[in-house]
């Protein structure tokens, strides 16, 4: 034993006097980093998606479904705290940046293609910042490494936007000079797709601002009839989004059973299942399941279909449910394990943002109607393929039907358009673009979400909340600054009914 002992002592004296270092590196994992793989890891958190329950959450809150498993606050409208996390995605695009502009062997038309992605992650991430709170840290922020600026200014929420129209345009414009956005895995580096993305988003931005006429020294119409000229998004299939993988388990999408226990506890509300069944709406069998107290009618008939009252009291909804009285979510969502794509910035999005910029008169490439009825079927078509026959009920959506469809209840009505294409969009965004269709309900007050005084948590119980509260930790790390963001904004109160400058 002693030799044996010995002996591998000097094998280890001898390792160690070579190369340890090269001894011990793991052949999968990188040594260096670089542009691309710092893109691929920026690109891939802004398209993520959380696991389980909270992928839906966002449907509580706009009241398309309940939740049976216990009560969770966006059900009864409750606000509580919103946090920057997200404010690291810029310190990776700015380490992609240094890292791709000190390359001199890298051509400019591929940094154009990393500067353009840096324009586009700050402007994203302080977008749903901003939308999410009001005053955010923007000019200052991460700024701590270089500039030793630990404790950022709020900015204005218009100083805000004006910086994310600003960091977008220069994202196009990157974009239209670039050659590979190399890194890229949901459009395989395609730089003119990236472009088309960017002035997409360009229009939700500005949409969300309707009500001004200028943000900072831009013109908010004549900035949206100028982008609604420029290349944008051709199909669904450009839409900024994650396509998952039933062959990778890493890949699985976000509600697959094998990634989380809360598949059985969703349930269909009465305002989703009766807001499609007016509309004779197939897709509600592409969402939903039978009820099991009404499975004796066909899966495809509307009659086997019914939703909980989201407004009645929690204890209520799970008794319901649990006496099968309504409607599961269909099974494709937890069964599929490869589900549907997930998309963040979509094209049927973008045909009911430029129906609705087309119904106030604003200058677009064509009609309300046109844009509405486009962003219907493609929104339709979707859900259809993505929908596995199986999963169907033995209904068909199809080009005759959704004709149909668009002459009969769902027929464009400029004097109601607003209320449709509102409508459609909350329809057609079933677990998709979280957080997009209250964004828009809390700007345009549709659809008419469904409120009982009586369940109603929020601190105002005519209305759900407007925004969420500031982090506890920015009153403990940058206390100056957000009092006085909160001071100049709200009188001092920091509260979920705050009236931000977005919506006055």
């Amino acid at each position: 034993m002693k030799k044996i002992f010995s002996s591998l002592l000097i094998s280890l004296a001898l390792v160690s006097c070579g190369d340890f270092d090269e001894v011990n590196l793991n052949p999968d994992t990188p040594t260096t980093v670089t542009p691309d793989f710092l893109a691929t890891r920026i690109i891939l958190k802004t398209t993520e998606s959380d696991n389980g329950k909270w992928f839906i959450s966002d449907s509580w809150l706009m009241k398309t479904t309940s939740f049976t498993e216990h009560m969770e606050w966006f059900l009864y409208n409750k606000f509580e705290r919103d946090n920057f996390k997200s404010y690291y995605h810029l310190m990776d695009a700015q380490k992609m940046l240094e890292l791709a502009e000190a390359n001199t062997d890298m051509s400019e038309e591929d940094k154009n293609a990393y500067r353009a992605l840096n324009h586009f992650i700050r402007s994203y991430i302080f977008y749903g910042a901003t939308m999410s709170m009001g005053d955010v840290p923007c000019s200052e922020a991460i700024k701590g490494e270089k500039e030793g600026i630990f404790s950022p200014k709020y900015d204005t929420q218009e100083e805000v936007f004006a910086t994310i129209l600003k960091e977008l345009r220069e994202a196009s414009e990157l974009f239209a000079k670039a050659s590979t956005l190399n890194g890229d895995p949901v459009f395989g580096g395609d730089v003119s797709t990236w472009q088309r993305t960017v002035n997409s988003f360009t229009l939700r931005v500005l949409n969300m601002l309707s009500k001004k006429q200028t943000v900072g020294d831009m013109n908010v119409r004549s900035l949206f009839e100028q982008v609604a000229a420029e290349p944008l998004m051709r199909s669904e299939a450009d839409s900024y989004q994650r396509v998952y993988d039933a062959g990778k388990s890493a890949q699985w999408y976000p509600f697959y059973y094998e990634k989380q226990n809360f598949w059985s506890y969703p349930v269909m509300t009465s305002f989703m299942v009766d807001m499609m069944k007016n509309l004779g709406d197939k897709r509600l069998f592409f969402y939903a399941e039978p009820a099991p107290d009404l499975s004796s009618n066909p899966g495809d008939s509307f009659d086997a279909y019914s939703g909980v009252n989201p407004v009645l009291e929690y204890g209520q909804v799970q008794a319901e449910f649990t006496k099968g009285l309504h409607s599961p979510i269909n099974k494709r969502y937890y069964r599929v394990a490869e589900g549907e794509p997930v998309k963040f910035i979509a094209y049927s999005e973008l045909q009911f943002i430029l129906a609705e910029a087309a119904l106030r008169g604003w200058k677009t490439p064509s009609s309300a109607k046109e844009h509405y009825e486009n962003g219907v079927r493609a929104a339709m078509n979707f859900t259809t393929e993505n929908t596995p026959e199986e999963y169907r009920h033995g209904a068909t959506i199809d080009a005759a039907y959704v004709d149909d469809y668009l002459n009969g209840k769902a027929k464009f009505d400029a004097k109601n358009g607003l209320e449709q294409i509102m409508t459609q969009k909350l329809i057609g965004s079933f677990f998709q673009l979280k957080f997009n269709s209250y964004y828009d309900y809390r700007r345009t007050g549709y659809p008419r979400v469904p409120i009982d005084p009586a369940t109603n948590m929020n601190e105002v119980k005519t209305q759900l909340p407007i925004r969420w509260m500031y982090p506890d930790e920015e009153y403990s790390q940058n206390r100056t600054n957000i009092e006085e963001a909160i001071q100049r904004q709200f009188g001092g109160n920091d509260t979920p009914n705050d009236v931000m400058w977005l919506l006055k």
